[in-house]
């Protein structure tokens, strides 16, 4: 009896557990009716204003940026464009050639070569800088204005150490580029190219500074930068632009396999070009700092017989006499360290540092002797003549 009982008990409080559980969905489903959820606008089907009202709601959340990054980058190339130029230089008959083939004894063809590149307007009066590679050999320059305006062109100077050249035309209603500050670039920033790739006027490109400092086997006394943008040959001298539409660097040469752009441009910053340019203009002649040392590459053998722990530095060979570096008391044997606050990792960094050091400024440097770090200074002069 008292088994049965117990089995009826709990029966009884099945049954009852189903009920409750029973009312209790019905009065959530009665709730739920009476308090709908909002729906989200992909489950919503509008019609008339309702719909068109909803597509440009979506439509302005989704694409308003793009939309603004669009007409500002479109903004800027037009705003750059007026200002570079395609310059078109002609080289010299070969003399020899043209004598022999006046007494008809034949020999090569006479015809001027030429080649192409680009340049930039950077002030109004008529002052281009470009590469000095594109103007050399060139006995006429002309350039073609983004107005279609074909002008002559003289050359106001150059630099070939530095690669630059600066040009003057005559002409009235010109457009001039703001030289930006190089020293603030920074790797991974967005930059266009614009020039005159294959004679192409007006063309342009985008990309990102891929690195910073790069050296190249040349003898430039400067460093590069390095680009992803697109360039071409032609491109050489045209400017290198920022999203604010300023000049950080000069378009110079490629690393190619093929001959075209394969990722890899390498650009002057536009320190660089600045400094000469107005050198040129303001004083006719590029100057460059003296410091007057003769260093030598420091190799691990070396290293290990002067003790030194690494071969980071430029290590001196010999001072010329009464240059800067012998007055500030620097001797052979000494080890470089930095310069002007920057670090030296050899003898062609510490190249690189004089030229940006300024002419008649003390410049404080670093150097190792005899295991003891000592700090110099030195007051920068202009580059003697050869």
């Amino acid at each position: 009896m008292l088994r049965a009982y117990k089995q009826r008990g709990n029966l009884f409080g099945f049954l009852l557990f189903l009920l409750l559980l029973a009312l209790a969905v019905g009065a959530l489903s009665i709730w739920r009716m009476m308090h709908p959820e909002p729906h989200s606008s992909s489950n919503i089907v509008f019609h008339g204003e309702s719909a068109s009202l909803a597509t440009e709601k979506n439509f302005t959340t989704s694409d308003r940026l793009l939309e603004s990054m669009d007409s500002e980058f479109t903004s800027l190339v037009d705003r750059a464009i007026p200002s570079v130029v395609s310059i078109t230089t002609t080289a010299a008959p070969d003399r020899q050639a043209l004598v022999r083939q006046f007494f008809g004894l034949g020999g090569k063809n006479t015809n001027s070569a030429s080649k192409m590149g680009s340049g930039m307007i950077v002030s109004p009066d008529g002052y281009i800088v470009t590469n000095w590679h594109v103007l050399n050999g060139a006995a006429q320059v002309s350039v073609q204005l983004s107005d279609s305006r074909i002008l002559p062109a003289h050359v106001a100077g150059v630099d070939q150490r530095s690669d630059i050249a600066v040009l003057k035309i005559d002409a009235e209603g010109l457009t001039p580029i703001e030289f930006g500050d190089s020293e603030g670039v920074r790797v991974g920033q967005m930059v266009f190219a614009v020039g005159n790739p294959f004679g192409l006027q007006e063309t342009v490109t985008q990309g990102i500074i891929s690195a910073k400092g790069r050296r190249t086997t040349s003898e430039a006394a400067n460093e590069f930068f390095q680009t992803s943008t697109t360039i071409n040959p032609g491109n050489s001298g045209g400017p290198l632009i920022d999203i604010h539409g300023k000049v950080i660097g000069i378009n110079n040469f490629i690393l190619s396999s093929s001959g075209g752009s394969e990722g890899i441009g390498f650009a002057i910053p536009s320190n660089v070009a600045r400094r000469v340019y107005e050198d040129i203009v303001h004083l006719g002649h590029v100057i460059h700092p003296w410091f007057g040392i003769l260093w030598q590459p420091l190799t691990p053998t070396l290293a290990r017989q002067l003790g030194l722990p690494d071969t980071q530095g430029a290590l001196v060979a010999a001072t010329y006499a009464n240059s800067p570096a012998e007055q500030s008391g620097l001797l052979a044997g000494d080890l470089i360290l930095s310069f002007n606050g920057r670090p030296i990792r050899d003898g062609k960094e510490l190249r690189n540092r004089i030229a940006e050091a300024q002419v008649g400024t003390p410049v404080k440097y670093t150097i190792l002797r005899a295991g003891q770090s000592l700090e110099l200074s030195v007051i920068m002069e202009e580059e003697p003549p050869h």
